[in-house]
């Protein structure tokens, strides 16, 4: 499948670029971008009109067994603080699911993904009553949509005794399933919960199995002071000395979520590691948790920018980001945020063995088409000030993953969605149901 794109206003977010001009598309990738390049025999011709055309945004860090959460029931009381919210709602909802939830929640969470123009999703999973295929049942959700993902299983110690081993086993199956169809849709990391979760040879296998298989590990870092307390209380150290000792920072490609309670020495330690080790930033669950915020101007290295399961609106989340250091008042550089947004694009290149996030030859065909034509200059040195005031998931139209069209005009191709929808609501219902069966410890 060839496409030509005609006219068109050609934005990419990191390094800042704005030209107007034409892109051409071939088997999947970009084979020619610029004002002079001409359509070919076989092209499917798309007539832009000077509207911006973008590459797909990638979401840093989420959580897709969260998707069918809008509209459940309430916990039996309000949580007093960031382990309650843990036990009496998200360990209730991953406990319920199923292998069919969960792929249901993969396709609810990639449909919605779409509509905000992106296109890749890095998801941490856990749904510990099915382990085994769970990969395999969300990533079945999200390819019906479309989109690409880096998945992993949430590896904790948290429900019972051979529960680790179990996400080990999972994640060891995935990886490998991954490494046998190498076509970059989809790939993975080991993943693990938290410190104050693993016991020590349970964290010690996600590192193990990491080096093993060549892969980064994922996993929430001082998110809560509770993690930090329950991990000196249980292993006689800090959070960053247990990583240390276990050789986590020194696994390449590892992701540490949230980091919100780093000390400076902490953000020291994996300034030091900026070669290995990326932090995903996730600003509006921070604020929904109350957990404060992570300050990520003290990084030498953008952060990755997700958005924790709260949806797939990365324009909101890059709003949030640039906001909220404002209100804690330790501003980053204006226009920051897209560097957030192209990191969590390089780290899915490196994962899945494509060039993301840029318009340039070579580059993989992930590419959003908006109505967004500016009634403003548009240029590479004002574009945060478009990004973020004035454009949004409102103005995306036409979405394109890997070549092939996801979704034209605003509806989706891939997939019926409103028969997914309906059949959503029942699957939700029923998972509803297995919630309140759950034993409240």
């Amino acid at each position: 499948m060839s496409t030509f794109f005609r006219d068109a206003l050609l934005v990419q977010l990191d390094p800042a670029r704005v030209d107007a001009g034409n892109l051409r598309v071939a088997d999947g990738r970009i084979v020619n971008v610029g004002p002079n390049i001409v359509t070919e025999p076989g092209d499917e011709n798309v007539e832009c009109g000077g509207a911006v055309l973008m590459p797909g945004l990638v979401n840093g860090h989420t959580h897709l067994y969260s998707a069918l959460a809008a509209g459940m029931p309430a916990p039996l009381r309000a949580p007093r603080n960031f382990h309650e919210i843990l036990e009496f709602v998200w360990w209730r909802l991953d406990r319920a699911h199923t292998l069919e939830s969960v792929a249901v929640s993969g396709l609810i969470g990639a449909l919605a993904a779409l509509r905000c123009g992106t296109t890749t999703l890095i998801d941490h999973h856990a749904s510990p009553n099915a382990i085994d295929g769970s990969l395999s049942a969300l990533e079945s959700g999200i390819a019906e949509v479309g989109c690409r993902g880096v998945l992993c299983y949430e590896v904790t110690d948290r429900n019972r005794r051979d529960e680790a081993s179990q996400g080990l086993a999972e994640g060891e199956r995935y990886a490998k399933s991954c490494a046998e169809r190498p076509d970059g849709r989809f790939a993975t990391t080991v993943g693990a919960h938290a410190s104050f979760t693993l016991d020590e040879n349970s964290l010690v296998g996600c590192v193990d199995l990491a080096r093993q298989l060549g892969l980064g590990v994922h996993i929430h870092a001082a998110e809560d002071p509770v993690d930090e307390r329950i991990t000196r209380e249980r292993f006689g150290c800090g959070l960053m000395d247990r990583f240390e000792r276990v050789g986590l920072l020194d696994v390449p490609r590892t992701i540490l979520a949230h980091c919100t309670h780093f000390s400076d020495g902490d953000f020291v330690a994996v300034n030091e590691r900026s070669d290995t080790v990326s932090i995903a930033h996730n600003p509006s669950s921070n604020m929904n948790n109350g957990i404060g915020y992570t300050p990520v101007v003290k990084l030498t290295k953008p952060p990755q920018l997700g958005t924790d399961g709260i949806g797939a609106d990365m324009w909101r989340e890059a709003r949030i980001a640039e906001f909220k250091s404002h209100d804690a008042g330790l501003p980053i550089p204006f226009g920051h945020s897209l560097k957030m947004l192209a990191q969590s694009a390089r780290f899915a290149s490196n994962a899945l063995g494509v060039r993301l996030g840029v318009l340039e030859t070579g580059a993989a065909a992930d590419l959003v088409l908006t109505n967004y034509r500016p009634a403003t200059p548009l240029t590479a040195d004002n574009l945060a000030g478009h990004f973020l005031f004035t454009m949004g998931p409102e103005f995306v139209r036409d979405v394109m993953v890997g070549g092939w069209w996801a979704m034209r005009k605003g509806h989706v191709v891939t997939c019926d969605e409103p028969a997914i929808r309906a059949r959503s609501v029942e699957v939700a219902r029923a998972l509803y149901e297995r919630m309140a069966e759950v034993p409240r410890k």
